[in-house]
C-alpha cells in the first residue's frame, strides 16, 4: 500500500495517494507493524506538507516521531524532529 501511494503521489494522483498513504497506515497500525506504521505516518505526513496540508502533516509527523521513539528508532525520530522544526 505505501509503495502504491508514492506512485500514485509521483504519477500526481493526490486524492488517490491521500487514500492509499491512510490505508497504509491503517494496515500497519491493525497489524501491529510499528516500524511500518512510524515510515507510513512520516511519508505520509511529508506528502500533506507538500500539499498545502501543514497542519495535519505536523501531526502525522509527531506521531510518527512518536513512533519511532517507541520502536527504539532513536535517530531516525530526531531526524523526524528536525524536519517538523524546518516545517
Amino acid at each position: 500500500l505505501l509503495l502504491w501511494a508514492e506512485l500514485q503521489y509521483l504519477d500526481g494522483d493526490i486524492e488517490s495517494a491521500d487514500a492509499s498513504y491512510r490505508a497504509s497506515v491503517k494496515s500497519a497500525h491493525d497489524h501491529k507493524f510499528l516500524q511500518e506504521e512510524a515510515l507510513a505516518l512520516e511519508l505520509h505526513g511529508i506528502f500533506l506538507i507538500e500539499n498545502n496540508m501543514v497542519t495535519e502533516g505536523l501531526q502525522q509527523l509527531q506521531i510518527a516521531r512518536d513512533k519511532y521513539i517507541k520502536w527504539g528508532a532513536i535517530k531516525k525520530a530526531g531526524a523526524v524532529e528536525d524536519f517538523i522544526d524546518l516545517a
